[in-house]
């Protein structure tokens, strides 16, 4: 009979460390996956921001060596783009602080009107989501160095670039 407790003791200890090591596995591999998806979102939202300043001729705002959340340069066509944070509501929420979206807004000058200007909604793009700070500084007449701060689910992924101008132009 003590030989079958002890049998029965040491089966339900191995079993006891076989099941702690597959959920430990498991919810390493459920943070693993978040945090990958994070990086790809983080990737592909600086990607197209970067894309979008190729475009672009030349800076209008912020003026050199100065901070600013928001970016206006003029594109090849002389159109100008601005790329802005716009408060997410339900992201802000969600994380318990201010949580902001990176759109791209283009006002084309063939069709402005200063004395009438109208919101095309065609113009807009979303760029990113989950951000929790940007900041654009350029370096020089021909590129700025972008500061942006990921925030998703708890966790804070920052990032810095430097995006050229593809037409280089001339700082306002």
């Amino acid at each position: 009979m003590v030989e079958l407790l002890v049998v029965l003791a040491i089966a339900s200890l191995f079993s006891f460390l076989v099941f702690r090591f597959y959920f430990q596995a498991g919810r390493s591999q459920t943070t693993l996956v978040d945090n990958l998806q994070m990086q790809s979102s983080v990737v592909t939202g600086v990607n197209k921001i970067l894309r979008e300043i190729r475009n672009g001729s030349e800076f209008v705002f912020p003026r050199l060596n100065e901070k600013s959340p928001v970016l206006i340069f003029s594109d090849f066509e002389n159109n100008f783009v601005s790329l802005y944070p716009l408060l997410n509501k339900n992201l802000t929420q969600k994380e318990g602080e201010n949580i902001y979206d990176i759109f791209a807004y283009t006002a084309e000058t063939k069709t402005f009107n200063i004395g009438a200007p109208v919101h095309n909604d065609e113009n807009l793009q979303l760029m990113c989501s989950n951000v929790r700070d940007i900041s654009f500084n350029l370096a020089n007449a021909n590129s700025v160095t972008i500061t942006v701060t990921f925030k998703k689910g708890g966790k804070t992924f920052q990032t810095i670039s430097e995006g050229p101008l593809m037409n280089s132009g001339d700082v306002q």
